[in-house]
C-alpha cells in the first residue's frame, strides 16, 4: 500500500496504510451496550472491501466464489464513518451530518453511502444536504438507490448524488444431483460442505396430497432426500423442518430457483430446482416402483458465464425520483447481487442450531453492494484525472455505460424477465475501462446546482438549508431540462399525447476531455434490442443541430462518435 497522503487529517486507532480512519457517530441513535461497532454488523466491512479491498488470494464463502478477492480501487485508502449498526433501522440525521462534516474535514476524495432516508424534500434530507457540500469541495458521492422495487421508491435521488441500482452478475452457485438411473440434474445451493451420498432414497412430498414442510412425518422422511413441489419463496421455512424431521436433504422445485435461497441458509443440504428439472425427478420417481434413489450429490460449485447477465435485481429501487422526476434516476447499474467481500469474524454470518458460523468473506446482496462499486470506479478515475469534477466523473461513467446483456438484448428484470427501461437501470451498467476515455463529458459546478434550486420554487430559507450556507446568488432560474445532466428526461410529454405542444427543448454543453483536435458528430439511435419493432409504439421528434429524426418515445440513445471512443446519453 502507498503511504498515507500528506493531506490526510483523520484519526484512527489500530489502523494501517489501508485503513487510515475509523470513527463512530451514534449519539443520535439509541443503542445497547457494546453495539456501537461493525463487529455486530458486517454491512460496512463488506462495503469497504468491495470499494477498495486489497488483494486476498484464496478468498471464498465456504468454497463458493473461490479466487483472489479485491476491491475496485484496491490500492485506495479507506476511512470508515459508521452511522448505523445492527440495532438501528435508520441512521440519525444528526449522526449522518456529523459524519459527513468529519469526512470532509479529514480530506476524503470519494464518499460511498449505503444508507438512505425517506424525506419529502431535499431541505429535510440529511444525506442530500451534506452531499452537495461535499460535491462543492470536489468530493464524489455515490449512494445506494434502496431495495424497494416499487415505482417512486428510490432514495438518494438528488442530482448532485450518483444514485446506483443493483444488477446481477453471470455467476451462480450450483449443485449437481445424479439419480440412480444416471440422469444428472443441476440446481442452485449454498450448502457449505462436501458430503457423501450413495443411493439415498427419494421421498416425494406432494402439495396436492396436503404434504408440506411443516407436515413431514419423521418416520417417513428420516434419512431421505425430500422433493417439494412448487415451493413459495415467501412462505419458505423448509430447512428447519427438514432438519427436525431427520431428512438427509431437500430438493425444492420453484419457478425462480436462482433466487430461492439466501447464502446464510447454507447449513442444510437443500437444492433449488427449475420446473423442468423438477419434472425430470418427478418422472423418475413415478417410474421407479421399487424406490427412487439419488446416486450422488456435489455441492459448492461456482458456475460462470450464465445468461442473460446482467439483469436488474428484483429488489433494486426503481425511478423516477419522487422529488425530481424530470432527472433520470437511478444514474447507473452496478453489481449488487451475491457479492463476495470481507466479513467480520466477530459477527456470526449464520447459525447451525445453537452454533454460530463465522467467515472471513461472505456473500451479500442489495444496492448497498452496488454503490461501492461505483465509488471505487470514481476513485480510480479521480486518480487518473485529478482535475475532473464529481459531475465529470459521473458523466464519464454514465455515457460509457451499456444497456444490453450478454445475449445482446436490453436488460431484463431478474425474476420476471420483462424488458427494463432507464427508470430501472439509468444510463446503464458501469464499464470502467470505457469510462477512462469518455471523449466528452457533461460538467456541472456548484453554481449550476444553485441555479437549478432557484428554478424549483424553493424559498430562500429552504435553499439556505440545502446549501448549508448563506451568501449564494441565482444567475438565473434554471429549468430542469437545462441542467447539464448526462441524460435527457421529461415528464411533459406523455405517451399517447396528441396535438401541438409536444416539443421539449434540452440545452447541454459538452466538454472535450479527449484528444485536443477530436471531431464529434451527433446522431440519434433507437431503443436497443428487439423492442424497436413494437407495433403501435409512440414516437417523438428529438431536435439535433441541422437535423430532426424520429425515434421511439419510450427511450433512445443519443450518440456522439469521436475518432475513438463512444458517448451515449439516455433519452427517456
Amino acid at each position: 500500500m502507498p503511504a498515507v497522503p500528506e493531506k490526510w487529517k483523520g484519526k484512527c486507532e489500530y489502523c494501517n496504510r489501508k485503513l487510515i480512519g475509523s470513527r463512530f457517530f451514534l449519539k443520535g441513535t439509541k443503542v445497547g451496550p457494546g453495539s456501537a461497532s461493525d463487529k455486530s454488523f458486517s454491512h460496512g466491512t463488506h462495503i469497504c472491501s468491495t470499494a477498495a479491498g486489497n488483494f486476498v488470494p484464496g478468498a471464498s464463502y465456504s468454497g463458493h466464489a473461490k479466487g483472489t478477492a479485491r476491491g475496485v480501487a484496491s490500492r485506495a485508502h479507506i476511512a470508515i464513518y459508521a452511522v448505523a449498526n445492527s440495532e438501528s433501522e435508520n441512521p440519525s440525521s444528526v449522526d449522518v451530518l456529523a459524519a459527513f462534516d468529519q469526512a470532509m474535514a479529514d480530506g476524503v476524495d470519494v464518499i460511498s453511502l449505503s444508507i438512505g432516508v425517506d424525506v419529502p424534500s431535499p431541505y429535510q434530507d440529511a444525506i442530500s444536504m451534506p452531499s452537495l457540500t461535499a460535491v462543492d469541495r470536489g468530493i464524489f458521492v455515490a449512494a445506494a438507490a434502496a431495495n424497494n422495487p416499487d415505482r417512486w421508491a428510490l432514495q438518494n435521488g438528488a442530482p448532485w448524488i450518483t444514485t446506483v441500482g443493483a444488477g446481477t452478475v453471470d455467476r451462480s452457485f450450483t449443485a449437481q444431483i445424479v439419480l440412480s438411473n444416471g440422469a444428472m440434474i443441476e440446481g442452485y445451493s449454498f450448502f457449505q460442505l462436501d458430503i457423501f451420498a450413495a443411493d439415498v432414497p427419494l421421498y416425494h412430498c406432494q402439495r396436492k396430497l396436503g404434504c408440506g414442510s411443516s407436515s413431514l412425518n419423521r418416520s417417513e422422511v428420516a434419512g431421505k432426500i425430500v422433493l417439494f413441489d412448487d415451493v413459495d419463496p415467501e412462505g419458505m421455512h423448509t430447512a428447519p423442518d427438514l432438519l427436525d424431521s431427520g431428512a438427509f436433504g431437500g430438493l425444492l422445485v420453484t419457478n425462480h430457483p436462482e433466487t430461492l435461497f439466501h447464502p446464510d441458509e447454507g447449513y442444510f443440504p437443500m437444492i433449488a430446482l427449475s420446473q423442468g428439472s423438477g419434472d425430470t425427478v418427478r418422472n423418475y420417481i413415478a417410474c421407479s416402483p421399487g424406490g427412487a434413489k439419488v446416486q450422488s450429490l456435489r455441492f459448492r460449485l461456482t458456475k460462470l458465464g450464465g445468461t442473460p447477465a446482467p439483469k436488474v435485481a428484483l429488489y433494486s429501487s426503481r425511478g423516477p425520483d419522487a422529488i425530481n422526476p424530470s432527472i433520470l434516476k437511478p444514474d447507473l447499474l452496478a453489481p449488487g447481487h451475491q457479492i463476495l467481500a470481507a466479513f467480520s469474524r466477530e459477527r456470526p454470518y449464520t447459525s447451525l442450531g445453537e452454533y454460530s458460523v463465522v467467515t472471513d468473506y461472505g456473500l451479500m446482496t442489495g444496492t448497498s453492494m452496488a454503490a461501492p462499486h461505483v465509488a471505487g470506479a470514481a476513485a480510480l478515475l479521480k486518480s487518473v484525472y485529478p482535475e475532473w469534477t464529481p459531475a465529470a466523473i459521473r458523466s464519464a461513467l454514465m455515457t460509457t455505460a451499456y444497456v444490453v446483456d450478454n445475449t445482446g438484448k436490453i436488460f431484463t428484470e431478474q425474476q420476471t424477465d420483462e424488458p427494463m427501461t432507464p427508470t430501472e437501470f439509468g444510463a446503464g451498467h458501469i464499464d470502467l475501462k470505457r469510462a477512462m476515455d469518455p471523449g466528452l463529458v457533461y460538467d456541472l459546478r456548484t453554481q449550476d446546482y444553485v441555479d437549478f434550486l432557484c428554478g424549483q420554487n424553493f424559498t430562500e430559507k429552504q435553499i439556505n438549508a440545502i446549501l448549508r450556507q448563506r451568501g449564494w446568488h441565482c444567475r438565473a432560474e434554471l429549468k430542469v431540462e437545462d441542467l447539464n445532466y448526462p441524460s435527457l428526461t421529461t415528464t411533459t410529454i406523455k405517451v399517447g399525447d396528441k396535438g401541438p405542444g409536444r416539443t421539449v427543448k434540452f440545452r447541454r454543453v459538452l466538454t472535450n476531455v479527449g484528444e485536443g483536435k477530436s471531431v464529434y458528430r451527433a446522431t440519434l439511435g433507437k431503443r436497443p434490442a428487439d423492442d424497436e419493432n413494437q407495433s403501435g409504439a409512440e414516437k417523438a421528434v428529438v431536435s439535433l443541430p441541422q437535423r430532426d429524426q424520429e425515434v421511439l418515445g419510450h427511450f433512445g440513445r443519443r450518440r456522439r462518435f469521436p475518432g475513438k471512443g463512444l458517448l451515449l446519453s439516455a433519452v427517456d
